[in-house]
This record gives structure tokens, sequence and C-alpha cells, in this order.
């Protein structure tokens, strides 16, 4: 949950308290209480008792004059406790952004898990390239002529026993079977992705990740994913 989320609900909880006739030991167990519930709610999906509901007393507000108790604005929507208008979004999209799910993942689990296995890979690498590379869009073609889901060339696909590069599997296997050689050659994480994205012969001529902006981001933007996404 990030700042906006929380600090929307505090609000709603200072203006529950605002004005209140009650003592304040008895104010603050309502608004404690009231705040659980409406937590509750939303994050566990979890109604309400409803006896403890109706046991709260409505808080007066003075400066209403008129209006000694609030049980003409009592809510009766369909939950349990009232959210304002977007609070739900704010709240939902700030719970999913520390991980996710790699979407598409699934169509490919099972070949990626295989590669993951022949070629000693963390199924979360392979799943990250794809991701970077084509989006799990399995007949993808780059400007300089990429293939699939883990974008070979034709001339790399066919060195690597390749087919036909727009077959899942073939490809996934492939791309990690290229992998696996880069890590081998180069040693860490980092410079096999460097080659497998400008080459190996770059790698080795600047000594490290080569000084493209490209192939930069593209490192960057990899590991981010590989630290992002559940298996």
């Amino acid at each position: 949950m990030d700042a906006r989320a929380i600090r929307t609900i505090m609000d709603i909880q200072a203006m529950q308290t605002l004005g209140s006739v009650q003592s304040y030991a008895s104010g603050q167990d309502t608004t404690s209480s009231l705040f659980s519930m409406m937590i509750n709610d939303f994050l566990y999906g979890t109604s309400s008792d409803v006896s403890s509901t109706e046991s709260l007393p409505f808080q007066s507000f003075g400066m209403l004059g008129g209006l000694q108790s609030m049980n003409s604005l009592q809510y009766t929507g369909p939950t349990s406790v009232y959210f304002p208008e977007g609070l739900q979004t704010v709240i939902s999209t700030s719970m999913g952004t520390n991980r996710e799910s790699a979407t598409g993942r699934n169509d490919f689990s099972d070949y990626i898990q295989r590669a993951a296995e022949i070629y000693r890979l963390p199924e979360n690498l392979i799943t990250s390239v794809i991701k970077q590379e084509s989006n799990f869009n399995s007949t993808a073609v780059s400007g300089a002529g990429a293939m699939g889901l883990m974008q070979l060339m034709p001339g790399t696909a066919k060195l690597l026993g390749v087919k036909d590069g727009f077959d899942p599997e073939q490809n996934i296997m492939g791309g990690a079977k290229y992998l696996r050689q880069m890590l081998d050659q180069f040693g860490n994480v980092e410079m096999a992705l460097a080659a497998y994205n400008a080459g190996p012969g770059n790698v080795r001529k600047y000594g490290g990740i080569p000084p493209f902006k490209e192939t930069e981001q593209y490192v960057s933007k990899v590991l981010n994913y590989y630290n992002r996404f559940e298996i």
C-alpha cells in the first residue's frame, strides 16, 4: 500500500473523529473499530460481524446544529463498509507494485521449466528474457529479423538446431541453450545478458557490458523483471 492510499484512509479516520461528542476514550475505541473493519473488509474480503457493527454508536456532529445523530446518513450499500470513490483503485494498484506474475508465462511454462532443467538456468531468468525480448509474443519479428519468443536471429537459430523459430518450444529451447553458452563463456549473468543482446564479440571487445544505451537498458530491464516475477 503506497503513501496515497495510507493518507486517504487516515483522512477518513480523522473525519470520523471530528466533532464527536463521545468521550476521548470511547471515541478512540469506536474510530479504531470502524477503521479496522474498513481495512479488513477490503483487504481480506471478510464481512464485519453484524452484531459488533450494530453495537457501535453513531457519532453526533455538533457543527451540524440540527443533526443530533448520524442515523439518517447510515451507509446502506452492498458492502459492510463504505469506500470513497477511487480508494479501491488506489489500494489495489499500490498492493500490486512489489511483485507480479509474468503475464502470459503460463502458456509456455512447461517449455520454460524443461529448458531451465536441461540448461541449468533459473526459470525466472528465461521468463525475464522472454518478457523483454517479445513480451510473450511467439510470432514477434524484430526489424533486424529476430524471431519468436526469445528473438533468435536466423543464423543463430540454425546453429542452435532450431528449425522453426516461431515454434514456442523450439524457440525457448534454443534461446535457453544460447543463454547457457553465454553464461559459460563470460561467467556472470550481466555479461551473459549483454552478449545475448549485443553479441559475444562486443562483450569481449569492451571487456564487459558494451557502452551501448540499448544494451545497458536491456540488461537493467531483464534483471528488474527477474527480481519482480513470481514463479
